[in-house]
């Protein structure tokens, strides 16, 4: 269904507001309710009248559902770094540029600013992506532990992997299979697996065009053929391979990262996903 102008007006303004939460002191900036405008509010499912620590708890809440999509083990600092939460307080209030040239002096990273800076605008862009998508329902237990990591100034936990391809939270889930993906494809239009040794063969898509782009130019992929489809049609093309295929969710251009730096649906997880559907 083709968005109404005042649908499509109200998501450019939702996201337009997005640089607001990471200017100044961040999530524990004064007048947080009113820098994310009402759009935003709407979206992300903010009452008028709610206190100040529940917009704080709501803002990290969406924040961290969007981050939970990202398996680069530096994602968390410095996104987290970027909002104020876990911060040192003597720095908190020195603006995202301040926080995140801190945390690079202090070492917290083996990166540089001008990367971590543009880590964070790749999550940034994933947020703005998801302002378009299904907002999950907060529940009293997710309530229970925004309070507690914003009281004690700590960042959410992540379940260890082991290094092991990761399942993504359902909501994560609904977000991928019901949006729309791109990625390569051979003369008929079925998706190009990519063979990645003993981690099996995998197909690669992205959910924004941008992050193609830039894989493209710094790999040099001599992807004839680019096709748009939904990532549910993705992971169905998946599961009729006769050999054992995953899917990969933004891979990363850099030499070493592989597939660790993507969000990987295993090849169970994608035959679950199948019968699912």
């Amino acid at each position: 269904m083709v968005a109404s102008a005042k649908e499509t007006k109200t998501s450019r303004r939702a996201k337009d507001r997005l640089h607001h939460v990471h200017a100044r002191a961040g999530i524990r900036q004064d007048g947080l309710h009113h820098a994310l405008g009402p759009e935003l509010r709407g979206i992300w499912g903010i009452a008028e009248d709610a206190e100040p620590g529940r917009v704080r708890e709501i803002v990290l809440l969406r924040l961290n559902r969007v981050l939970e999509r990202f398996a680069d083990p530096l994602m968390p600092e410095i996104v987290w770094t970027a909002y104020n939460l876990g911060v040192d307080q003597v720095h908190g209030g020195a603006g995202m540029v301040g926080r995140i040239r801190t945390m690079v002096d202090r070492g917290r990273v083996p990166v540089s600013e001008r990367t971590c800076t543009r880590r964070f605008y790749d999550f940034l862009g994933s947020v703005k992506n998801s302002l378009d998508g299904f907002q999950e329902d907060l529940t009293g237990e997710d309530f229970r532990l925004a309070s507690r990591w914003i009281a004690e100034n700590v960042r959410p936990e992540r379940e260890p992997t082991g290094g092991a391809p990761r399942d993504p939270v359902p909501s994560v889930m609904r977000m991928f299979l019901d949006g729309t993906v791109c990625g390569p494809a051979d003369e008929a239009g079925a998706p190009v697996p990519a063979r990645l040794g003993a981690h099996g063969d995998w197909l690669c898509v992205f959910t924004d065009e941008r992050l193609l782009a830039e894989y493209r130019a710094v790999t040099g992929a001599g992807w004839g053929r680019i096709r748009h489809r939904t990532g549910r049609e993705v992971v169905l093309a998946a599961a009729r391979r006769a050999a054992a295929t995953g899917v990969l969710v933004n891979p990363r251009p850099t030499r070493g990262t592989g597939i660790h730096a993507a969000l990987p649906l295993s090849p169970e997880s994608v035959a679950r996903l199948a019968v699912r559907r």
